[in-house]
C-alpha cells in the first residue's frame, strides 16, 4: 500500500469575513459590525478625534486586525509579510546563511558551532572564531541579533568577515559565499550497540537527517534505538508523518480534523509491513505537537514503549493564511461578488490574487489532530507506557540533559572559546574538578582541571583540550547520563531486556 493522505469532501457552501471575529460578547454587537462596521468606523473616528497624539488609520486598523488573533489562543497571531518570511524559515531549518552558531560574550561575537558541509566550513571558519567584522560593519560591542543580519543575506552573495583567532591580535578576512543554510535537528550515536537519537524539533530537514541517522545504525547492524523526543516542541505535521513511517506499522498514523469545510480532513498512514527495530521514545512535559503525534502513532500501534513524563498535551494545529488587505477585498466583492479575505477561498474560484494583495497572514488554530486509536490529547498529553520521573538538577544547579559530547573537530588551549569548551567544563565538574565558570573561555581553572584529568586517565597532562582527552571525556559523559538520567537508563534496561 502506498502512502496515503485520504481527505473527507466537505466544501465551503457560505463566505466567512475577517470582521465576523471583532466583536463576539453579543449577539447586539455581532449584528452591528456584520452591517459594514460602522460601529468601528465609529470607533476609529472616535480616537483620532479625541486622542491626544498622533496616530494613523492604518496603525489602528493594523492593531485591530492583529487584536483580533491574539485573542484566539495561545498559537494563534497575525503575521506581516517580514514576519511570516522569519517565522516559517526559522521553523523550515533552511535560511539564505554561512552556517554557524554564534553567541555574544564579553562584547565580542563568538563561533561556538560549524554546521558540517556549511559555506563556514568550506571557508574555513573555526569553532571560537571571533567575528569582529562583517562588510565593514564592526562588530564589536554589537548585540547577537545585530551581527546575524550583518551576516545574513540573499544565497549567492557574499560576505567579507573579519575574524580573529587564537594565537594571533591580527584580524584575518575571509570572503564567504553565502547558501541555504539546512539546520540538522538531528543528533545520533551509537551508544555501545543502542543507537541514539536526539531529535530538536520537526523542521523541514527532519526526515533527511532521520534516514541519514538509520542507514548510519543499518550499516552497523543496530536495531534498538532510543528516539529521544524530550523538549522537543514540534514542528511540520508532514515531516512528523514521515517519521512515524519509520517505525509505525501499516496502518493510521493520526487524522486531521478541521473545524471549517471549506478544508477537507485528512488521514495520514503508514504503509511499513515489517518493523525492523526495538524502540524506547523518551518524553517530558516538554514534548509537544508534532512529537505527540509521533509518540501517539507508536503507543497506540504497539511499535515500541514511551518512557519518561507526561507530554504536554497540544492537539491543534496552525496553518498561515494569506489574508487580503482591505481595498482588494472591496474589489473582488465588487467585480465578483465574493464576500471573503481568505485568499484560499479565491483561489478555489479561480481567482488568483497578486502578493501585494495580500495584508498578511492569519498565523491560526484551524483543527485537531487525533492518534489512530482516536484519541484527542489536547490539554491532557500522553501518559507514557513506562513512567520515570525527569532527571533532577546535579547537586541542584546543573541538567545533565544539557550537557553535550564534544565534538572532536579542534583542539582549544588556554585564551580560546567555543562550545567543546563549556560541555567540557560540566563533565569535569560533574566527576567532581574543581570547575566554577561555566562559560565558552578556556581559562587557568580549566587548564588546571585538564591537567588533573589527564594525569588521572594516562594521558599527556598538557592541559589542552585534545582529541584524545575529548574521546575519553565523551566516554566519561556516557557513564554519567547513565547515572543521572533514570529515563535513558530505563530505555537501554528496556532494550535490553
Amino acid at each position: 500500500m502506498k502512502n496515503r493522505l485520504f481527505r473527507r469532501a466537505h466544501r465551503l457552501v457560505c463566505c466567512i469575513a475577517a470582521v465576523l471575529l471583532l466583536f463576539v460578547q453579543s449577539a447586539y454587537a455581532a449584528d452591528v459590525v456584520r452591517n459594514d462596521s460602522p460601529y468601528f468606523n465609529s470607533l476609529m473616528d472616535f480616537i483620532q478625534d479625541q486622542y491626544y497624539g498622533e496616530v494613523s488609520e492604518e496603525t489602528l486598523f493594523d492593531s485591530a486586525v492583529r487584536g483580533m488573533f491574539d485573542t484566539l489562543d495561545t498559537y494563534s497571531t497575525f503575521l506581516s509579510h517580514e514576519e511570516k518570511d522569519a517565522y516559517y524559515g526559522s521553523v523550515s531549518g533552511n535560511f539564505g546563511g554561512i552556517g554557524v552558531v554564534l553567541r555574544e560574550s564579553d562584547g565580542y561575537i563568538v563561533v561556538m558551532q560549524v554546521y558540517s558541509g556549511s559555506p563556514a566550513e568550506k571557508a574555513g571558519i573555526l569553532q571560537g572564531d571571533i567575528i569582529v567584522e562583517a562588510d565593514g560593519t564592526k562588530l564589536v560591542d554589537s548585540s547577537l541579533d545585530a551581527a546575524s543580519t550583518a551576516i545574513r543575506g540573499e544565497p549567492g552573495t557574499a560576505v567579507r568577515l573579519g575574524i580573529l583567532r587564537k594565537g594571533s591580535t591580527d584580524t584575518v578576512y575571509i570572503d564567504v559565499v553565502r547558501e541555504i543554510v539546512k539546520i540538522n535537528p538531528v543528533t545520533f550515536e551509537n551508544r555501545n550497540g543502542i543507537g541514539y537519537i536526539r531529535l530538536d524539533s520537526f523542521n523541514s530537514n527532519t526526515y533527511e537527517c532521520i534516514t541519514d541517522a538509520l542507514e548510519y545504525f543499518d550499516k552497523r547492524g543496530i536495531d534498538k534505538l532510543v528516539l529521544d523526543l524530550r523538549n522537543n516542541p514540534g514542528g511540520e505535521v508532514v515531516q512528523a508523518v514521515k517519521l512515524a513511517e519509520k517505525f509505525v506499522p501499516e496502518g493510521l498514523i493520526t487524522f486531521l480534523d478541521y473545524k471549517s469545510e471549506m478544508y477537507m480532513d485528512m488521514e495520514f498512514y503508514s504503509d511499513l509491513e515489517e518493523q525492523k527495530y526495538k524502540l524506547a521514545v523518551l518524553v517530558n512535559g516538554n514534548s509537544a505537537s508534532a512529537s505527540e503525534i509521533v509518540a501517539g502513532a507508536i503507543q497506540d500501534t504497539g511499535a515500541g514503549k514511551l518512557i519518561g513524563t507526561k507530554t504536554f498535551g497540544k492537539a491543534r494545529f496552525q496553518s498561515a493564511v494569506p489574508i487580503l488587505t482591505p481595498a482588494a477585498f472591496e474589489r473582488y466583492r465588487e467585480q465578483y461578488g465574493i464576500s471573503t479575505v481568505n485568499v484560499y477561498m479565491l483561489r478555489s474560484f479561480g481567482i488568483f490574487p497578486t502578493e501585494d494583495e495580500i495584508y498578511g497572514y492569519a498565523q491560526m488554530t484551524l483543527g485537531l489532530y487525533y492518534t489512530p486509536n482516536g484519541r484527542m490529547i489536547d490539554g491532557t498529553g500522553l501518559m507514557p507506557d513506562i513512567k520515570v520521573d525527569d532527571p533532577e538538577y546535579i547537586d541542584g544547579v546543573m541538567d545533565i540533559l544539557d550537557v553535550q559530547k564534544l565534538s572532536k573537530s579542534a583542539v582549544f588551549e588556554l585564551g580560546d572559546k567555543g562550545t567543546d569548551v563549556i560541555n567540557a567544563k560540566m563533565i569535569l565538574w560533574i566527576l567532581g574538578y574543581d570547575i566554577n565558570e561555566m562559560d565558552i573561555d578556556f581559562d587557568e581553572e580549566l587548564e588546571s582541571a585538564l591537567k588533573e584529568y589527564q594525569s588521572s586517565n594516562r594521558i599527556s597532562a598538557s592541559g589542552i583540550l585534545d582529541i584524545k582527552t575529548q574521546i575519553s571525556l565523551n566516554a566519561d559523559l556516557l557513564e554519567l547520563i547513565l547515572k543521572y538520567d533514570g529515563q535513558y537508563a530505563e530505555a537501554v534496561k528496556y532494550l535490553k531486556n
